[in-house]
């Protein structure tokens, strides 16, 4: 598999997680919220309240930077708000999960994840409450997760994403930010010019879409068309069509903490909008987020090539042959 920088513990590689989806249902190394609770770890109050302390005067209509939903790998004080607080293990949209449509439900069961509590397992029985969305997940030799081929992830999975390398750049100019995603080493446009949204009739859909803004207040109103429908909204293989709208509403609580709350409508798809939990990242500074004097992103993309030597050895482990 890739491998990448941990600038908290050096050159590491995907290998190990992918040894754990060799060998059965891989989810990262995050647990999901305890039964009867959805904390963050601080007792009481509204799980979202910023723990950053930092009281200096900044610009709230200002995302650029660098942002991580982990800024413990870069030596900084921990985000109690930015680790997911889902039902299930690994990441995810979360939020109140909708019903499908009949065409919705079809295209769900068609998609395999490999990801949240094993289908048929102790644990997924155990929790009758979570979405069969995240009680379902098969051996992932055995699914069908457009990851695990490294196509792309689409917007809601890579907003959502808050695993290994969960780290983000904002650039804003007066017309447009551009948002980079270290995994994937993705991109998408936000324009802050005034247009309109396309006639998704008009142009090729985009795993990204198309995104347009307006500010209300200190919250950024981005609205996105024109998806590809082939992505999964998250890793638990949720499907959307091509006439999927996204909104995020982004925010900048406090000097350090951006934060964005999404809502999914797809008529196609679920019975009603879908909207997320609130996902969290954490300001770090150039100097922190380095390796060898270098700032900025590591360039940790899914090589098709290594995935597909990777994915022989998984195969094999889960005693799949293929002439």
């Amino acid at each position: 598999m890739t491998r990448m920088v941990d600038r908290a513990f050096g050159v590491r590689s995907r290998t190990l997680a992918g040894i754990l989806a060799m060998t059965g249902v891989f989810a990262f190394a995050q647990s999901p919220a305890p039964a009867g609770g959805r904390g963050n770890g601080r007792a009481g109050g509204d799980p979202n309240t910023s723990s950053d302390n930092d009281t200096r005067p900044y610009d709230k209509h200002d995302f650029s930077g660098l942002w991580s939903r982990n800024p413990s790998q870069f030596k900084l004080p921990a985000c109690p708000e930015c680790r997911d607080r889902g039902p299930a293990p690994g990441y995810g949209f979360f939020g109140d999960v909708p019903p499908r449509t009949p065409a919705g439900e079809k295209k769900f069961q068609l998609n395999k994840p490999g990801r949240g509590y094993e289908l048929g397992s102790k644990e997924a029985n155990t929790h009758p409450e979570v979405d069969i969305g995240m009680r379902r997940a098969v051996i992932p030799a055995l699914g069908n997760d457009p990851e695990a081929r490294c196509e792309p992830l689409g917007l809601a999975r890579l907003v959502a994403f808050s695993g290994g390398g969960a780290s983000m750049e904002m650039v804003q100019a007066k017309d447009q930010i551009v948002q980079i995603f270290e995994w994937t080493w993705d991109t998408r446009q936000i324009w802050l010019d005034g247009r309109k949204l396309p006639n998704v009739e008009d142009y090729l859909p985009r795993y990204n879409g198309y995104s347009t803004s307006k500010w209300e207040g200190d919250t950024l109103v981005v609205t996105t068309t024109g998806f590809d429908d082939r992505q999964w909204v998250d890793q638990y293989g949720y499907p959307i069509s091509d006439k999927m709208v996204l909104e995020e509403r982004y925010k900048r609580p406090s000097p350090n903490r951006l934060q964005v709350d999404m809502t999914l409508t797809d008529p196609v798809m679920y019975t009603r909008p879908w909207h997320s939990d609130t996902k969290v990242w954490t300001l770090i500074p150039k100097e922190a987020m380095s390796v060898g004097g270098w700032s900025g992103l590591v360039e940790d993309r899914c090589v098709p090539s290594d995935e597909a030597l990777f994915n022989t050895f998984r195969d094999h482990a889960a005693g799949i042959t293929k002439k």
